[in-house]
């Protein structure tokens, strides 16, 4: 199609914005916390309103996401992102700010299934690999950038500069997709009300067995690096010797290489073939996996090394594997399909999450033991994921 290829990077940026907008909060919570005067569970109470209203509103675009022209459901959810981010900005109460929280939670929540649905029906099957590859760019770049660019706009401006920020790069992308977006109207029979429309997708979904393959194996992936990230940061602090300000560096390094890494992952994945692509991908990841959840007092150099190929390879081993999975949904009921893989990927990262806190144990002295278990447990699940891919038909 013509400007297949910007329109990609837009549908990137996208992305970018929209993860940038969770990532940025983390580094903002000392000066949330002191201004509106919270506590912890106030503070994980506004981050987890972000993620609460995305599970819903992801549960609620099965209901219209495949009646509805593509690219308007995109312009009307990003310029609803838009506008609640900045209600996030003039937030001055707590209370204002957990409902503009939500608010962006709603329709972000959202954007990112809609995307892999237009990606879906407008890059032939045998370049969609290389799509997925640029749009996850976003996602490696907001990974990158949201930690650093959040302590250095808060820092130095104020909290509130970096949600404007992220609604102002938001408002240009908006015109960009209003110019480049096509229309998108799925085709799906007429069989009564939306009501019953809505509940054939849902059970073209779920009596479909190579789709509950697909998200059974999505699971499996989520499950295994999510139960990994989320100590990471305290881990290398604790045990590995870091100072919290060389946080930055993991992130910084192993994001910016995803950049430039996801696309080559995405051109390799249709070269050679996306089950030989993830293969190798997800053989490579399970170094650094064990290397990270086995270290111990270690030189920076050896970290970044180590954390530099979990971004890459376990990042890296998604691009192939999305572009499987949006392979098994019927292009009329692909936005169904990709709602509730959303759930499923945001239920597969809130499992591994408890899981994984269930398992590790933090000493008196303050080190954590058991993150070993947890890593053995991702190895399982990385390595169980490939066998059932292989039963998983890409059919369009």
């Amino acid at each position: 199609m013509k400007n297949e290829r910007l329109l990609l990077f837009v549908l990137a940026g996208i992305q970018f914005t929209t993860i940038m907008d969770f990532m940025i909060m983390m580094p903002l919570g000392p000066q949330f916390k002191r201004i509106f005067q919270m506590g912890p569970e106030l503070w994980s109470s506004v981050i987890s309103s972000y993620t609460f209203a995305a599970a819903f509103s992801g549960l609620l675009a099965i209901f219209f996401l495949d009646f509805v022209d593509r690219r308007k459901a995109l312009l009307f959810l990003y310029a609803g992102f838009i506008a609640a981010t900045c209600m996030v900005g003039f937030a001055d109460t707590v209370e204002f700010l957990l409902f503009s929280r939500a608010l962006t939670g709603v329709f972000g929540g959202i954007i990112g299934a809609l995307i892999l649905a237009i990606v879906g029906d407008l890059i032939p099957n045998e370049r969609r690999g290389r799509a997925v590859g640029i749009v996850m760019t976003g996602f490696s770049a907001a990974a990158s950038l949201g930690v650093p660019l959040g302590l250095l706009l808060g820092t130095n401006f104020g909290w509130h500069v970096a949600f404007f920020m992220i609604a102002g790069i938001s408002l240009i992308l908006l015109g960009f997709t209003y110019r480049l977006v096509p229309s998108i109207i799925p085709q799906r029979e007429k069989i009564g009300s939306l009501a019953a429309q809505s509940w054939s997708g849902i059970r073209n979904v779920f009596t479909d067995a190579n789709q509950l393959k697909a998200l059974l194996f999505m699971m499996l992936i989520i499950f295994g690096q999510f139960a990994v990230i989320p100590f990471i940061s305290p881990y290398m602090v604790a045990n590995v010797g870091f100072a919290e300000v060389q946080l930055t560096y993991i992130y910084l390094a192993g994001g910016i290489l995803t950049v430039f890494t996801s696309p080559l992952v995405g051109k390799l994945s249709d070269k050679y073939g996306r089950q030989r692509t993830f293969l190798v991908m997800m053989l490579v990841s399970l170094i650094p996996i064990y290397a990270i959840t086995n270290m111990g007092g270690s030189p920076i150099w050896v970290v970044l090394i180590f954390s530099s190929m979990f971004f890459i390879f376990a990042a890296g081993r998604m691009i192939p594997a999305s572009a499987i999975v949006i392979g098994t949904a019927h292009p009329n009921y692909r936005g169904t399909f990709m709602s509730v893989r959303s759930a499923v990927v945001s239920l597969g990262q809130g499992v591994a999450a408890y899981t994984a806190g269930m398992i590790i144990i933090e000493t008196p002295s303050g080190l954590f033991e058991r993150y070993d278990w947890i890593g053995y447990l991702s190895l399982a699940t990385s390595i169980l994921s490939y066998f059932l891919l292989r039963k998983i038909k890409d059919r369009y």
